[in-house]
């Protein structure tokens, strides 16, 4: 056993995605791109155009990555500054690259400590998992959040968002029942861009009233996402 900063992300409304689309679309269209953007992320580089197997995601030295369903995740591989920089960095590339798609926008939570890992065999067990998941669901955004252990894991330079490498920002995280953490996020908005438009969806600019009241914990998700953007981005004027 030895100790990992540990990912867990998961597609935000994945349930009603699967309810109101065919099958071999949520796993083509949807998951299929995913897997693109998380290869692309991992390894950055050009954006491949094939499909690529989950080897070729574990194919570098400093993460590991598990995938169930739409749940991916992703783990440092050494207990380093530098992977676990990578491992940041790579989920702010991740999230910015769906955040700006409304059927894969994704949340994650990260946490640190003793895991024990036996990749082969697909057996992840350990109390930083327990809290990375539990992060990872309080959420009420599209977004990325650190417990209080990855955030003390932390050198000090990472801490205060001054150093963009580490693609983090101290930040009010909101969490469902009104609730709210003080913690470092994920700052995705850190991808080079210029008047971000982040859109409800491909035909309606914000949530209609039938999606308030069909949908209010998705489009109460949405607004916490652009709220984000608004406050944080400093590419976009608003």
């Amino acid at each position: 056993m030895s100790k990992h900063a540990i990912a867990i992300c998961d597609v935000v409304g994945f349930s009603e995605l699967v309810r109101k689309k065919p099958l071999d679309t949520v796993v083509q269209d949807h998951l299929g791109w995913l897997r693109k953007a998380a290869y692309h992320s991992i390894h950055k580089g050009e954006f491949p155009s094939d499909l690529p197997p989950l080897q070729a995601l574990r194919d570098q030295s400093h993460l590991g990555v598990a995938w169930f369903s739409d749940t991916i995740l992703i783990y440092t591989l050494e207990d380093t500054d530098d992977t676990l920089r990578t491992l940041t960095s790579t989920l702010g590339w991740l999230l910015f690259e769906t955040v700006l798609e409304a059927d894969t926008r994704l949340r994650s939570g990260v946490s640190y400590g003793e895991v024990f890992i036996d990749a082969e065999n697909s057996i992840y067990v350990g109390q930083p998992l327990i809290q990375a998941y539990l992060l990872e669901q309080a959420q009420e955004w599209s977004g990325g959040a650190l417990t209080r252990e990855v955030v003390e894991r932390l050198p000090a330079d990472a801490r205060t968002g001054e150093n963009t490498g580490w693609f983090l920002v101290p930040y009010c995280v909101p969490l469902k029942g009104g609730k709210t953490l003080e913690t470092l996020a994920i700052n995705w908005t850190i991808g080079a861009h210029h008047d971000l438009k982040l859109r409800w969806s491909q035909t309606h600019a914000t949530p209609p009233k039938e999606e308030w009241e069909r949908r209010p914990d998705v489009c109460e998700k949405w607004q916490n996402t652009r709220l984000f953007h608004e406050r944080v981005c400093k590419f976009c004027s608003h």
